[in-house]
């Protein structure tokens, strides 16, 4: 039993909360409102929606960066019944190609957004394939500037608790909340429905499972269009009626400081950040220059969104364990959009969980090789358990269930699991059981009813006689290499022959080619020699493209090699080796 059928219940209930959403401005002079404000801003963006002929039913693409304008943006749609698509507001191409390609896919679209950005979607599909859709969106876009100022003063927020506002629309548990869309390839954006009971239920087991109270407080710099960030670190807090501090994803990529500073002087107990953030932070962090900060008051650190590693942890915590912060506070975690957002948590009581595994043994169907020493041991971290209400199975790539310490597809159902992707019937059959089965696409092994992810089965490489993982090769390399994280990514494609997989290995590099090839040597080395793997290239590129949330997009790497725009340096030593 939730306490809340819907979001919007949620909202109505602590309109008459104490408790306040805090919006972290680089000047330090942060807005801060109640839940109440929230509401009554969220009415007023509301009658602005529909004056503009945005009805119920409608979808409402919201690209904006300011974090005020999206809560706001969000909560009208809810209210309102119109279907919230949370897309990023990027500055690339691609990130513009997204959300035209994501445009297309909804039946009435509309798109709040500010000028600036929109005349760059203009600019970019004018005399295109997407002129057309571009020229339809474009009348029914909201500008940001265009927005009366955000004052909140509303008779709802102050009325009878039990009385619901005529203009709030009667959702139910069935009714859509939002559709969150993949980060994936811009090219086949894939959209997660989730209604508002899938939402309401995931959030229960998400209070449960990091048993949540008023007297916390919950801090991010997390992207609210990623689900970790909206999810778990603004609706989490609003459901559990305690503070929420959200503050921009860029004021962190600029000033990973104000990260730890901000949350040593709110006092915060809970925040997250997936393995890109940790690593950021620690590239940017000077004691002397940034000043002490005391993390004593911070009890879990969620740590989840992309593979987590055992070595960036360790040094996270090591490096600040000066700071008082809690040497358990680490709180790895297990999640996709498909399950609205959380899988696993591990016990509270309990200290973060390491397997040391044979990287020769991780394929599909294969049992694990525990306690694995030298060159081929690689180090995983435990996800937990399944949250209360949620079921996981490990299955092979026929659907059959395969026994602890076996490597298989992950499998997971519950009320929090969405019923479908957008539009897409085919995937719904091949992913998705008769008896609500979904197929995340995820690798994993369950060792002592702890489960451990390895991977993506689509980013598992054949290479050298072995089955690896991008991830754990360019762990290899940070570990044995000068190399940093976030500055390489592994991938392949397939060779002439179709036998196995070409080993590509992409290093963030601007300087000229021969000096280039030093990391060539180093890099074809190290794998040879630690991970018994053959690399086929070694590519210079001038970025690592990530999502939002911090994942390197491996496949437009290579896109981009295979467009010809990326180029291998040889070895002029060995160029056979390297072709």
């Amino acid at each position: 039993m939730h306490e809340f059928d819907t979001l919007n219940d949620a909202l109505l209930a602590r309109r008459h909360s104490n408790s306040t959403v805090r919006f972290i401005a680089a000047s330090r002079d942060d807005r801060v409102l109640g839940y109440g404000d929230v509401f009554a801003l969220a009415r007023d963006r509301l009658g602005l929606f529909r004056d503009r002929g945005i009805g119920t039913g409608d979808e409402l693409i919201i690209s904006v960066t300011d974090n005020l304008d999206f809560v706001v943006a969000f909560w009208a749609c809810l209210l309102g019944g119109i279907v919230a698509v949370p897309i990023a507001a990027g500055s690339t191409e691609e990130h513009r190609l997204k959300l035209l390609r994501v445009a297309g896919k909804l039946s009435q679209p509309a798109l709040f957004v500010d000028r600036k950005a929109a005349s760059r979607l203009a600019a970019m599909a004018a005399g295109g394939e997407h002129e057309a859709r571009w020229q339809l969106l474009e009348s029914r876009v909201v500008y940001t500037e265009e927005t009366a100022p955000l004052v909140a003063d509303d008779a709802d927020s102050k009325a009878d608790p039990s009385r619901i506002p005529a203009w709030v629309h009667p959702a139910s548990p069935d009714s859509i909340a939002f559709i969150q869309f993949s980060s994936g390839s811009t090219s086949a954006p894939k959209g997660v429905v989730l209604t508002h009971g899938n939402l309401v239920a995931n959030l229960a087991m998400i209070m449960q499972g990091m048993a949540i109270s008023a007297d916390d407080s919950v801090f991010s710099w997390m992207p609210l269009t990623h689900d970790m960030g909206l999810i778990g670190m603004h609706l989490t807090p609003l459901l559990a009626d305690c503070d929420n501090m959200l503050m921009a994803t860029e004021l962190f990529v600029r000033r990973p400081a104000a990260w730890l500073q901000r949350v040593s002087e709110l006092r915060a107990s809970i925040t997250s950040s997936p393995n890109f953030g940790y690593q950021h932070l620690l590239r940017n962090w000077d004691e002397d220059r940034h000043g002490p900060v005391d993390l004593a008051s911070v009890r879990l650190i969620f740590n989840g969104a992309e593979p987590i590693s055992a070595e960036l942890c360790e040094a996270f915590m090591t490096r600040l364990a000066g700071s008082g912060l809690d040497s358990d506070a680490m709180f790895p975690v297990y999640g996709l959009a498909e399950a609205s957002l959380a899988v696993s948590f591990p016990p509270l009581d309990a200290r973060w969980q390491v397997e040391s595994l044979d990287r020769g043994q991780l394929g599909v169907g294969q049992q694990v090789m525990r306690q694995a020493t030298g060159k081929s041991a690689i180090r995983l971290v435990s996800v937990g358990q399944p949250l209360d209400g949620v079921e996981v199975a490990i299955r092979d790539r026929n659907g059959i269930a395969l026994a602890q310490e076996h490597v298989g597809r992950v499998h997971i159902r519950g009320p929090n699991v969405t019923r479908g992707y957008l539009d897409a019937p085919d995937i719904n059959r091949e992913l998705i059981s008769d008896d609500g089965w979904l197929d995340t696409g995820d690798l994993g092994v369950i060792i002592d009813g702890r489960l451990y992810i390895t991977g993506r089965d689509k980013d598992i490489l054949f290479v050298s006689g072995l089955n690896v993982y991008p991830h754990d090769l360019e762990d290899v390399l940070i570990r044995d290499t000068s190399l940093e994280r976030g500055k390489l990514a592994v991938s392949s494609r397939r060779s002439s022959d179709n036998s196995e997989d070409e080993l590509l290995v992409f290093v963030q590099h601007r300087g000229d080619t021969d000096a280039f090839v030093d990391t060539v040597r180093t890099v074809t080395r190290v794998l040879a020699m630690k991970a018994g793997v053959k690399v086929s290239a070694v590519i210079p590129t001038p970025r690592i493209p990530r999502t939002t949330s911090g994942k390197v997009q491996r496949f437009a790497l290579v896109e981009q090699y295979a467009n010809g725009e990326l180029v291998a340096v040889m070895d002029p030593r060995n160029v056979a080796g390297n072709t």
